[in-house]
């Protein structure tokens, strides 16, 4: 990990997991999405009351020394947003739930504070870990809130579950490990479910996306 020299405009570009994959086979990447990240940046240092005027209240953020892209994290824990939005956040109780039962329910309720309130996207990355109550077989849904059913499963295992506000694209990532279920056969990292909602077999496990101020492709 380095820092990037934030004298001048810079785009740090890495490949997911899977891009990695294919290239590491010879293969050719037919990139068709990509996601922009400014996670190392504080928005909340946008001081609107700095006595030097409007040029002045983003100061402490252009000044901020930038992380390089790293692939070891799991995601991305912001995104772009539009500036009107610098500040608003999307919150939730809690960003990370450890040791969860089988079968134990886990509310999210985000609220948008700094912003209008409004609906959310929530994605599951692995439906092996965590369901939607209702819903087992959606990857993703739009609603106020959600309950999420932990399932039974061979091997200790942990997703995320993205929530995107719906109005003001605000990202916020929520961890969920949930416990081994030793009367359990379902191997978590077997195949899962892709975002129509269809078995993917070829699915194994989680994937690794960029994160820290880079973008990424498949």
């Amino acid at each position: 990990m380095g820092f990037l020299d934030n004298s001048s405009i810079t785009v740090d570009a890495i490949l997911t997991k899977r891009g990695r994959e294919i290239l590491s086979e010879g293969g050719d990447l037919n990139i068709v999405k990509f996601a922009l990240s400014d996670e190392e940046v504080d928005y909340t240092l946008y001081d609107v009351t700095h006595p030097n005027g409007t040029d002045s209240y983003g100061a402490v953020i252009e000044n901020m020394s930038l992380l390089e892209a790293t692939p070891a994290r799991t995601n991305f824990r912001s995104f772009l947003v539009n500036q009107s939005l610098a500040g608003a956040q999307v919150q939730v109780d809690s960003l990370n739930y450890s040791s969860v039962d089988t079968n134990a329910n886990i509310a999210l309720n985000p609220t948008t504070v700094g912003a209008p309130a409004e609906q959310y996207q929530f994605t599951i990355e692995n439906t092996n870990v965590v369901k939607f109550s209702g819903t087992p077989n959606s990857v993703s849904t739009t609603a106020n809130s959600v309950n999420l059913v932990a399932q039974s499963i061979s091997t200790a295992a942990t997703t995320t579950v993205t929530i995107i506000g719906s109005t003001s694209g605000i990202v916020n990532v929520v961890t969920v490990s949930v416990k081994a279920d030793p009367a359990s056969n379902t191997d978590p990292t077997g195949p899962k479910r892709d975002r129509m909602g269809r078995l993917n077999a070829t699915s194994q496990g989680t994937t690794t996306a960029p994160t820290g101020g880079g973008g990424g492709a498949y």
